[in-house]
């Protein structure tokens, strides 16, 4: 979310309220309350690289989405973005196969988490992320994904019997009060 706030500034010249900063800084530490901070070993640091030039990409294509001419199918747009991907990611994926991978994949049951995963999870999300990214400013839309950790955590409560503790009922109150600071501007 951060790295939307900045590309929205450079790429769409979206203004950086006081409210939108409080905003993105009360929703940080909301989801910092949420998951923690762990250890700082190398795993951790090469993970974290990893993550941030994740979160790079996925900032400049949320705010490039808002550069689609609002007439343009968002479901076209989709696909074509699931397709480039496609494309670019199944070579490394390939690289990285193994032999037992291939017994894994033979399996039904794994065929529907993959469609699963695929249709619901990946094309549906990104459309209705892009379409809603479509209705709002970026740098105020980006504050809606600090509800991935949240929603996760209560999931994971929910069907999985993890614990949540203070930290997370404190996060969450984070977050919902700084998304509401924004959706109040």
């Amino acid at each position: 979310p951060a790295f939307m706030v900045i590309f929205a500034r450079i790429l769409l010249k979206e203004a950086i309220t006081a409210r939108k900063a409080i905003s993105l800084l009360l929703a940080t530490i909301g989801v910092l309350c949420i998951v923690g901070i762990g250890d700082a070993g190398e795993s951790f640091r090469l993970g974290g690289l990893i993550l941030v030039l994740a979160a790079l990409t996925w900032a400049l294509m949320s705010v490039l989405i808002k550069k689609v001419p609002p007439e343009a199918s968002l479901i076209v747009v989709t696909a074509y973005a699931i397709l480039v991907a496609t494309i670019a990611m199944t070579p490394l994926a390939l690289s990285q196969m193994q032999e037992a991978h291939l017994q894994v994949l033979s399996q039904p049951k794994v065929w529907g988490g993959v469609l699963y995963m695929g249709t619901v999870s990946t094309a549906g999300a990104f459309y209705f992320w892009n379409k809603g990214l479509q209705m709002v400013e970026a740098g105020s839309g980006s504050l809606y994904f600090f509800f991935q950790p949240l929603v996760g955590t209560l999931l994971g409560w929910l069907f999985l019997g993890e614990q949540v503790g203070w930290s997370f009922w404190l996060g969450a109150a984070l977050i919902f009060t700084g998304v509401l600071l924004v959706i109040r501007e």
